[in-house]
């Protein structure tokens, strides 16, 4: 049986463990065309504005999404998973399940989108759950400057943590990614963590309105 604080937050174990899964299966059996290639989408996206629609473009368009799901090891999984529980908890409990779900992959986009700005013509793959995660912390971002929120009591935090101080976690990590970009930032996708923050952000003013009051 599950602890109750565990239960009423199945549908975050689920998100988790469809991530760990996914991930698992690439490292036994190479999902490698999951991965997100910036030059590739952006010839995606242009075949498919002239309406070439066939099954190489769709799936070059896709892997903005499915690059979300894919991890290379086991310390880029577990620390994501980490910050995904977190601020998952927090925007499920908040808005409920769907709306959770939604910021995951509107945001996974936006982190791909943002990445493939900073590096449109990269053909170096891009692959990890970090642009939602900063998706998902934009978005309790925005709903916490819009209104006070409860404080958040989600392991692994010591005490629970009032909506501000929850809030000022994901602009000190914004910062960082910021401070990336403009210096040395080899090896992280800092333009998926931007657009993932940015669409978080966006989002959670159509949200605002049809959260329940607390």
């Amino acid at each position: 049986m599950l602890e109750p604080s565990l239960k009423t937050r199945l549908p975050v174990l689920i998100l988790l463990g469809l991530i760990t899964l996914i991930s698992v299966i690439d490292w036994i059996h190479n999902l490698g065309a999951w991965m997100m290639v910036p030059a590739d989408v952006m010839n995606a996206w242009e075949s498919a504005r002239a309406g070439d629609l066939g099954t190489g473009v769709v799936n070059a368009l896709l892997t903005s999404l499915t690059a979300a799901f894919l991890h290379g090891d086991g310390s880029h999984l577990l620390g994501n998973l980490l910050f995904l529980w977190i601020f998952g908890v927090v925007v499920f409990e908040l808005c409920g399940w769907r709306w959770m779900l939604l910021v995951y992959v509107v945001t996974a986009i936006g982190g791909s989108i943002g990445q493939i700005m900073l590096e449109t013509d990269s053909i170096i793959p891009v692959l990890g759950a970090s642009g939602a995660v900063m998706g998902m912390e934009g978005f309790y971002f925005g709903l916490a400057t819009q209104k006070k929120r409860p404080d958040s009591n989600v392991w692994p935090l010591a005490r629970p943590v009032n909506s501000g101080e929850l809030a000022a976690a994901g602009v000190v990590g914004i910062i960082l990614d910021f401070m990336g970009v403009l210096g040395d930032g080899q090896g992280i996708a800092y333009g998926a963590h931007i657009g993932g923050f940015v669409t978080g952000m966006l989002l959670s003013l159509i949200a605002h309105p049809f959260i329940r009051s607390t």
